[in-house]
């Protein structure tokens, strides 16, 4: 594969840029196989924080991976001026993109995956008294691979349950580095099992929590209940939330939960996100930046999503009034979620908030309707204290769960999967995209709901296939 074959060559050399003083007591290793160029803990912990600094790059977490789908979903509408996602938005983009989003982001991510790669196959021998601290390291690795490919299966693979075994084509499952591999998709089935089992060989070796800009054991659940939750696995799903609920401490208070998103620092809940810091970050490149005014502006939240939120509940605030937007049917609000003008705000990727409404859908299809209800009002009595209980069942409760999820992950880019996931198509009400362009409704199932695989790799490897719809 075309963009395999160098990541290798450039880890290091990327990783000396992007993580500051630390890689300077390590010996460059841009030409050295893995074997030899890793050898210590430190070298270990060299590498891996070049996978975490890859995963800030503005065409993975740094932006368009999180952009991308809530510019495609019901969430958000396109400002007048919009240009950087504009073809996604409206469901109009191709191999062609100008933007080359498909190529960038499959590049990025697979990157990162090959840094994780490094590290699990340095298979470096150390001395027993820092054997937890190597561990520690080795498994975080296997949870950032497990990370990777995931959300190279969501975003050019149909969704988990799109076809009755799962057969459809998902990404390649890369493992090792190869620069004369040409691999041939992994269908979403093998996807969805490869990275199961490398969370599940993570949890077997992480010992530690190191902060929220890393992987922990609690994180890892995290990941894994979603992972369930798509796979509709409750029993499992339920499990991973039970025992991320019972030991990452308790939701961010009331007081605190609009700060935590202005204030630049951890958000609230956060079991893992992607940290910017004053120095390290993608200033004009940000996600924040494709929402506010002092940034391009291209993107603005939808009528359909704000009018879901009370005015009582305390995640109202995370808009703003913006008078120079027009009116009409772009209005004047804009996404407050992401304020920094310097494009230093953290990137959430697992929060507690969402686990809570993991489980509470896993309940409710187990038929735990009353836990069900008692997880959905501890996320929405957080941020609305006043709100009424909820009394729902059967599908009602589901729809209030949906209704929860839709509001309080709003813009942090889970819309579109979750509307995959439980087959719906997207439907705008509060929708700017040209008429023509046939943007407003897209029924389910679609091919544009998942990006093509870049032209440059269908090139460079025979055994690569196109996303049907595409050419």
């Amino acid at each position: 594969m075309k963009h395999l074959k160098y990541f290798f060559l450039t880890i290091c050399t990327v990783a000396v840029l992007s993580c500051g003083e630390e890689f300077l007591d390590v010996n460059p290793s841009d030409s050295l196989p893995p074997d030899v160029a890793v050898q210590t803990v430190d070298d270990i912990r060299t590498v891996l924080l070049g996978a975490y600094s890859q995963l800030q790059n503005s065409d993975y977490y740094g932006r368009y991976f999180v952009l991308v789908p809530d510019v495609m979903s019901d969430d958000v509408k396109q400002n007048s001026q919009a240009n950087r996602a504009k073809d996604w938005a409206e469901y109009n983009g191709g191999v062609n993109d100008i933007h080359a989003i498909p190529e960038e982001i499959w590049t990025e991510v697979y990157e990162a995956i090959n840094r994780a790669n490094v590290v699990i196959n340095a298979n470096v021998e150390v001395p027993a008294a820092v054997q937890a601290d190597a561990d520690q390291l080795v498994g975080e690795a296997y949870a950032l691979r497990a990370l990777g490919h995931f959300d190279l299966v969501r975003i050019y693979g149909q969704h988990y349950g799109f076809t009755s075994d799962n057969s459809h084509p998902g990404v390649p499952i890369v493992t090792e580095f190869d620069p004369a591999a040409e691999p041939a998709r992994n269908s979403v089935a093998e996807v969805y099992n490869a990275v199961i089992a490398d969370l599940n060989t993570a949890l077997g070796l992480m010992n530690q929590n190191r902060g929220t800009g890393f992987f922990s054991p609690t994180a890892a659940r995290a990941l894994l209940a979603r992972i369930y939750l798509y796979q509709s696995d409750w029993n499992n799903a339920k499990t991973m939330a039970d025992n991320v609920i019972a030991n990452a401490g308790g939701l961010t208070s009331n007081e605190d939960y609009v700060a935590r998103w202005k204030d630049r620092g951890t958000g609230p809940d956060v079991l893992f996100e992607v940290i910017n810091t004053d120095t390290d970050n993608n200033g004009s490149n940000a996600l924040g930046r494709m929402y506010i005014n002092e940034g391009y502006g291209d993107y603005l939240p939808s009528d359909d999503v704000y009018n879901l939120i009370d005015p009582e509940d305390v995640r109202i605030e995370l808009f703003k009034i913006d008078s120079t937007i027009g009116g009409g049917d772009f209005g004047y609000r804009r996404v407050d979620k992401y304020p920094d003008q310097e494009g230093r705000d953290n990137t959430p990727v697992l929060r507690l908030a969402e686990t809570y409404l993991i489980r509470a859908e896993a309940n409710a299809m187990l038929g735990n309707e009353a836990a069900a209800r008692d997880d959905l009002m501890a996320v929405r009595s957080r941020a609305w204290p006043t709100a009424p209980a909820v009394n729902a069942s059967g599908q009602a409760l589901l729809d209030e769960i949906e209704r929860e999820k839709r509001i309080e992950l709003m813009f942090e880019g889970h819309r579109l999967w979750e509307l995959m996931r439980k087959k719906k198509g997207v439907i705008r009400n509060n929708c700017t995209v040209p008429p023509d362009l046939n943007g407003c409704e897209i029924n389910y199932p679609d091919h544009r709901f998942v990006l093509p695989i870049p032209k440059e790799e269908l090139n460079a490897n025979p055994n690569m296939t196109q996303n049907e719809g595409y050419s």
